[in-house]
């Protein structure tokens, strides 16, 4: 890419990751994927929302979105690509691959290859099987450290085939750089993503805007047909998983205002660059060939 496109893309990109929810919508993970895709007209990405056991080498995913940037194209990869990612991520429990401590108070952006030569057998190569897809790479993004694991955000970036070489630091270089707010959003619309019930439900998502317009709870409870108690347990269901102790905290979080007290600046995440050597193979496990009975 040129310098100007390159710009043009890094502006697109965070300008889609402002426009991410602030609250953990059934629908969030996806929202993030197509987002990124805006880093590179060849890339697909598997955005997965996962409790990661570093020590163990386990994970145990909550929600996953996929998208392909050319979602034009009617072969094989513009069109089966996104479902066999999500379909694969989860289904993943480990990465498999060795992942550096300190990624998850900073964040990691790295060339899988970057972490393992010989990834080829690993859980995320078969995430990718049979995808047309190369050069791959894994980006971290820390949200909350619990009491036995770290909740995160991860995203698996990949190439179309027909993607020129050498592998695309440019798209690397990108996704350090939008590092920070992707974590940012992330964090708030994530925080108390801790369990697959802990996304809102349709409903909730219904009584959560008609709260921001300024309905009271009567209103909306006519309006949707329901008693005042059902809305009632909605919206406290809505301060649980928003994490807000009043009404105003809870809309000015759904709105995605963040006190000036409560405003962090993240540290730019570890970041690997392509190997030198890479093989730009075909990203997909080595073929198995069966072998006769004795």
């Amino acid at each position: 890419m040129s310098i100007m496109d390159c710009i043009r893309r890094s502006v697109r990109t965070t300008h889609h990751i402002d426009e991410l929810p602030s609250t953990p919508t059934q629908s969030w993970v996806e929202q993030c994927a197509n987002a990124l895709c805006s880093i590179h007209p060849r890339i697909a990405v598997a955005s997965l929302v996962c409790t990661l056991h570093l020590n163990e080498d386990r994970l145990s995913v909550y929600s996953s979105g996929a998208c392909f940037a050319d979602s034009s194209r009617n072969d094989d990869i513009g069109t089966r690509t996104p479902l066999a990612l999500q379909d694969r991520c989860e289904r993943l429990t480990k990465l498999g691959i060795p992942i550096p401590e300190s990624s998850l108070q900073t964040g990691l952006v790295a060339p899988v290859q970057s972490l393992l030569t010989n990834w080829s057998q690993t859980p995320i190569a078969r995430v990718f099987s049979g995808t047309q897809l190369i050069h791959p790479i894994l980006h971290i993004i820390p949200i909350k450290k619990t009491e036995s694991a770290h909740l995160c955000l991860i995203n698996l970036y990949g190439f179309a085939s027909d993607t020129p070489s050498p592998p695309p630091s440019d798209a690397l270089a990108l996704i350090s750089a939008i590092h920070a707010p992707l974590r940012l959003r992330a964090h708030a619309a994530l925080e108390f993503v801790n369990n697959p019930r802990a996304w809102l439900t349709d409903r909730e998502q219904h009584v959560l805007e008609l709260l921001i317009e300024g309905q009271s709870v009567r209103s909306i409870a006519e309006q949707l047909g329901r008693s005042a108690h059902t809305v009632h347990d909605h919206v406290k269901n809505l301060h649980k998983k928003i994490g807000a102790s009043s009404r105003g905290e809870l809309i000015a979080k759904a709105i995605g205002h963040t006190p000036h007290e409560l405003r962090v600046s993240y540290p730019d995440p570890i970041t690997h660059p392509f190997p030198s050597d890479q093989n730009l193979t075909e990203l997909k496990p080595e073929r198995l060939t069966a072998r006769p009975l004795r």
